[in-house]
């Protein structure tokens, strides 16, 4: 009998243990990235006097919020982020038309200086390439 209460002891030990830890540690999946996701990009790029990233994309996961790149002039600046990725699309039908508009030239966007303000160009959204400089 006293091999059962120890053992129901244990076990009820062990579960409380395993509730708390998971109430401590558990999944923060449901907590937002973006401040983590922009913590990293100030220390992967540059910031410009507007609070703005900037530079060659490093890391797809972590875009600087002024994309380098070259218009369609050939100029060399940049593009927001923003600008490239828009809205999500609210339909399907929505984003089909989008994408069609795509593969028949593009979307023009402006080409900025890296203070994310002077518009120095313009870029078409059909063909991206990043610059390597």
């Amino acid at each position: 009998m006293n091999l059962k209460r120890l053992l129901v002891a244990t076990l009820t030990a062990a579960a409380v243990i395993v509730v708390i830890s998971a109430s401590v540690f558990g999944d923060k999946s449901n907590e937002s990235n973006e401040p983590h996701a922009a913590q990293e990009a100030q220390e992967l790029y540059p910031v410009n006097e507007s609070g703005q990233t900037y530079g060659k994309s490093l890391d797809p996961l972590v875009v600087p919020d002024l994309i380098l790149t070259k218009g369609t002039d050939g100029k060399t600046g940049y593009v927001l982020s923003s600008d490239l990725v828009g809205a999500d699309p609210a339909t399907p039908e929505e984003a089909v038309k989008r994408q069609l508009a795509l593969e028949q030239g593009g979307q023009v966007i402006p080409l900025y200086e890296k203070d994310g303000k002077t518009v120095i160009g313009q870029f078409r959204s059909t063909n991206f390439k990043s610059t390597n400089n």
